[in-house]
């Protein structure tokens, strides 16, 4: 269980997958940013009086695509950029934004409701984990679809820790940036996986039709392979495997990653100790 605030961590990224911004069918960086510098321009003249919170829902509603990958979740219009650099996403109805009016009361769930919400990675990830995580991404894209998905996170430190012999600490991060670059390289598998399953609305191991979900299976008897160790890890990355072949150079990117990991964090701890 963590204790620090993973939706807004610090000044350089934050989460909003709450809000909904990955379950648009149109979900890449570049479709969300136009979705919010957008939304932006439509906040400014909220905020300036030229423009009724009804009326920059009617836009935005006229303007946008809002099809989203699984309807039963909501994907907030009022989710944008909050800060002028345009690093971090959140609710543009929130106090800290608007500099002290609470507007949430006008959104779908309501000021209760996104006040009192926490995701289950509060709950799942370790202090360490999530801290690690924090640590070493400074983008808020890849920062919100890593933090959210507690297998791909869990299952590394889990590897890791089990080769180690200890739990890995996040000052050993800050003290080492060739370990935080390792740790981001596996992260940042998030934005370029090659092997994901593009066949059909995922998110990580989740696959969707019309309003049910299901949990993902990847059929390695076909492949005359044993389930690997990395099954999570290939799970949260929605991967599909068309050969043996293409299976054995995913497990090689993550026994790279995992191994140049570990030797790293070795070497770093016997410098500083």
């Amino acid at each position: 269980m963590v204790n620090v605030h993973l939706c807004q961590p610090d000044a350089t990224k934050s989460c909003a997958a709450c809000c909904g911004i990955y379950n648009y069918v149109e979900n890449t960086r570049p479709a969300l940013v136009r979705r919010f510098e957008y939304r932006g321009l439509l906040m400014a003249g909220v905020r300036a009086g030229t423009l009724s919170l009804d009326e920059y829902r009617s836009a935005v509603r006229h303007r946008e695509d809002g099809k989203r990958i699984f309807k039963t979740i909501y994907s907030c219009e009022f989710a944008g950029f909050v800060d002028d650099s345009r690093q971090r996403v959140g609710c543009m109805l929130h106090p800290m934004v608007t500099g002290g009016c609470d507007l949430r009361e006008v959104s779908f769930y309501g000021r209760e409701i996104c006040d009192g919400h926490f995701c289950p990675s509060y709950q799942k990830l370790a202090a360490n984990e999530a801290l690690c995580v924090i640590s070493c991404i400074d983008d808020w894209y890849l920062y919100g679809s890593v933090i959210t998905d507690i297998d791909f996170v869990k299952s590394f430190f889990r590897l890791a820790q089990n080769r180690l012999g200890e739990e890995i600490s996040p000052e050993a991060l800050k003290a080492s940036p060739g370990l935080a670059r390792i740790l981001k390289s596996y992260f940042s598998l998030k934005l370029d996986w090659t092997f994901r399953d593009t066949a059909r609305p995922r998110f990580g191991k989740y696959y969707f039709v019309g309003e049910e979900y299901a949990v993902d299976r990847i059929d390695y008897e076909s492949l005359r392979a044993d389930i690997p160790p990395y099954d999570p890890i290939f799970l949260s990355l929605s991967s599909s495997f068309a050969s043996k072949d293409e299976l054995d150079r995913a497990t090689t990117t993550i026994d790279n990653l995992l191994k140049g990991f570990c030797h790293e964090y070795e070497r770093s701890h016997r410098e500083h100790h």
